[in-house]
């Protein structure tokens, strides 16, 4: 009688980056900054959709980074709550820095999205959101147990705010590393979203609205 094998995971994609350090932290910024013009239009497409959500939530970002959407969110919406959650206390640092007074607002948390454990003790919230971070699985095969974890951290009728680049015919993105455009909808229903919803799409990046239904 033979038995199932189960298939070894996927090993990491390798960064280019180094996060820990503070100087390639810092330079990162920079250059997403230069490269990726189009990042302010997401930060208001993902502040219009909290403020249509009608109340004050409870946020919670997942790769929070140097603070960029948490100063735009903190800016332009009422909210009860915001959790930024990064593996890396440089950006955390980088975060505080940009943040200022508001900085006193935002509970920084330091883990990592890959462990399975990462929500243990952050309860529930009413928004979750992942700007430009979903990649950080660091191999696309990982990317369907990243939705689901962030789907056991939204409240029920709750949203998840999910954006980040996709894979195109001709393009230079990694496919190990990146989902091609149709899958980020697929994925997302496929671990129980409901309203997939696209919100905004440029520059090869894509922002999607879903809804845990609980």
């Amino acid at each position: 009688m033979s038995s199932r094998v189960s298939p070894a995971p996927a090993a990491d994609v390798p960064s280019p980056i180094d996060f820990h350090d503070p100087a390639q932290a810092r330079a990162w910024e920079a250059d997403t900054v230069c490269k990726r013009p189009s990042r302010p239009r997401f930060f208001e497409r993902i502040a219009e959709a909290i403020r249509d959500g009608g109340r004050r939530p409870a946020i919670l970002e997942l790769g929070s980074g140097p603070g960029h959407l948490a100063e735009h969110v903190l800016g332009t919406c009422s909210v009860g709550g915001y959790v930024a959650l990064d593996f890396s206390a440089a950006m955390h640092a980088l975060a505080r820095e940009r943040l200022g007074p508001a900085a006193e607002r935002v509970e920084f948390v330091l883990r990592d999205f890959r462990d399975p454990e990462w929500n243990t003790g952050l309860g529930l919230f009413d928004v979750v959101v992942s700007q430009q971070s979903a990649h950080e699985v660091r191999h696309q095969s990982r990317i369907p147990a990243f939705f689901r974890s962030a789907r056991a951290a939204t409240r029920a009728e709750g949203m998840f705010l999910y954006c980040d680049s996709y894979v195109m015919p001709g393009g230079t993105l990694d496919p190990q590393l990146h989902v091609a455009q149709d899958d980020q909808p697929r994925l997302l229903q496929e671990e129980g979203f409901l309203a997939v919803t696209l919100l905004h799409d440029e520059g090869g990046m894509a922002l999607y609205r879903a809804i845990n239904p609980g």
